[in-house]
């Protein structure tokens, strides 16, 4: 089992500022905390009030998609 950011892949998470691309990290809401997020497409845009899932972790900022895609 992994601890820590990594442990978190799989995790569900709120976005709760729009994630607007590779270069433009969002931010979501996980496991009751704040965290940087960008997109599993870097061209992908996810506004604020989606359901996401953490696909990876990227140079300290999680990597998510969009459950309703």
């Amino acid at each position: 089992m992994l601890n820590g950011v990594q442990g978190m892949i799989g995790d569900s998470a709120l976005v709760t500022k729009a994630i607007e691309g590779a270069h433009h990290p969002g931010r979501i809401r996980a496991r009751g905390e704040e965290w940087l997020a960008i997109p599993l497409d870097p061209d992908a845009s996810i506004p604020v009030g989606t359901d996401v899932v953490v696909a990876d972790v990227e140079r300290g900022l999680l990597v998510v998609y969009a459950t309703d895609t």
